[in-house]
């Protein structure tokens, strides 16, 4: 595990996210692939917590429009861009995952971390507050980067990044020498599995994008490629289907409190 920008106060990391205005986001194959793991929630009650600017409940809304959708966002000016894209057919809150406002217990049949526990300080705890908003027989859909899908090459890059710009591309994104994000975390699948295992969540089911991440680093880079091409695509569903998600950089979990 290695972390970035934990010494940051709260009001600091809300304000470097602001500065952003919403313009951080996954590459756009990412969505689409997280709103069919979460398959059919029409006539569900929603929450993406920590919904940034809103582009995973624009195509929830897309493909369940009898869905109720909320988000929780703790920056501004992602709510600003949230509410903009979505109007109303999203009820967008501002306010931490510790600290949310206007959301009662008992009240959603689905709680959704996208990409969002490696920017917590004290994901654990995140996880305890938001398990009271599930109503019984309630799930969570969690997805977050698998650092140890870089390794073994992320090694030497490591120790040759900071001589070797080129060589940073060979880290995950979550590294202190790559990110963008004021406060980041390394995980390995591993280590989240087990923090769910803490908090009393049960995995009920894994799957897996951006299988070998580092080949594809060099598709990106010298194919000029903006998403993953469809071979990558049989790579990931095999790789799913077998159980090894730890080859995925991208990991989606559906769980449900134990």
């Amino acid at each position: 595990m290695i972390k970035v920008g934990h010494d940051l106060t709260d009001a600091e990391i809300t304000a470097r996210y602001d500065a952003f205005r919403g313009e951080l986001s996954m590459r756009s194959y990412f969505y689409p692939a997280v709103a069919e793991f979460i398959g059919d929630v029409n006539g569900k009650r929603v929450l993406d917590a920590g919904c940034g600017p809103g582009y995973l409940l624009a195509e929830l809304r897309r493909r369940n429009p009898n869905a109720e959708l909320y988000g929780l966002e703790m920056s501004a000016e992602n709510v600003r861009s949230a509410r903009e894209r979505l109007g109303r057919e999203a009820y967008i809150v501002q306010g931490s995952l510790a600290n949310a406002p206007d959301l009662p217990p008992s009240s959603f049949d689905l709680v959704i971390l996208t990409e969002v526990i490696e920017h917590l300080k004290a994901p654990e705890e995140a996880i305890c507050h938001l398990k009271p908003l599930l109503r019984a027989g309630g799930e969570f859909i969690i997805t977050f980067p698998n650092g140890a899908a870089w390794l073994p090459f992320s090694w030497p890059a490591a120790a040759l990044a900071p001589h070797i710009r080129a060589l940073r591309g060979f880290l995950p994104h979550e590294h202190p020498l790559r990110t963008e994000q004021p406060i980041d975390t390394v995980f390995s699948q591993r280590e989240v599995l087990a923090l769910f295992k803490r908090t009393g969540l049960c995995v009920t089911r894994r799957a897996c994008r951006e299988t070998f991440p580092y080949a594809l680093e060099f598709l990106y880079k010298f194919a000029r490629l903006t998403n993953p091409p469809r071979v990558w695509h049989v790579l990931d569903h095999a790789a799913s289907r077998l159980g090894w998600t730890a080859l995925g950089y991208r990991v989606f979990v559906r769980c449900r409190p134990g």
